[in-house]
């Protein structure tokens, strides 16, 4: 879809005629035609305006339309048994992500992951989703319940510790993607085994 058709969705979804666009945007009710019609190109200061109005950001007029949204089923999701304490981590978001990554990391009662201390490149955010976790991050120990949440730099050294009786589930979502490819690594060193994702159940 061309920046014409983009800007008269939205306008039309937002239930305004082109009058009112022009005049919120200070430009002409003869341009916003133009525009639509892709009869003319718009200054990038003026497609911020219109962008304003309509309440979206400038790039998503400017988005290619063929990025289109990828879906990772249950039964696909790549999976790897970290170690030999039980604990898995299925990657949720696609193998192709480079900017975020998220993963489903699931530790057994009194496992410890990442068994040598690690650090890397950009953030991490952890939401606890079941579970008593302990957080060392560099020097500082935190204790997460259920629903708590965490986020560091992956500069400094961490380990998770199940301090529960049950299972411990973490959501995780690092920028950018880098969780994988470490947790791959340790599956090329022998700690660590993939695990078909046909082998998953639906």
């Amino acid at each position: 879809m061309n920046l014409g058709k983009k800007l008269r969705r939205m306008r039309q979804a937002r239930g305004l005629t082109a009058v009112e666009l022009a005049k919120r945007a200070r430009v002409t009710t003869g341009f916003i035609s133009q525009l639509e019609h892709s009869q003319t190109v718009p200054s990038l200061h003026t497609l911020h305006r219109i962008a304003a109005v309509l309440g979206v950001s400038l790039t998503y007029f400017l988005l290619e339309e063929n990025l289109q949204p990828q879906v990772v089923r249950k039964q696909e999701r790549p999976i790897l048994q970290m170690e030999d304490n039980g604990s898995c981590v299925s990657l949720l978001s696609p193998l192709s992500s480079q900017h975020l990554e998220l993963a489903l990391f699931e530790l057994p009662p009194g496992a410890v992951s990442w068994s040598t201390t690690r650090s890397h490149a950009g953030q991490q955010c952890h939401l606890l989703l079941q579970g008593t976790v302990r957080a060392d991050y560099g020097e500082n120990t935190y204790h997460l319940e259920e629903g708590d949440s965490i986020l560091w730099e992956g500069t400094l050294p961490y380990r998770l510790e199940n301090l529960g009786t049950h299972e411990a589930r973490l959501l995780i979502a690092t920028a950018p993607a880098s969780l994988w490819k470490y947790a791959e690594e340790e599956a090329s060193n022998g700690t660590a085994t993939a695990e078909p994702p046909d082998s998953l159940s639906a």
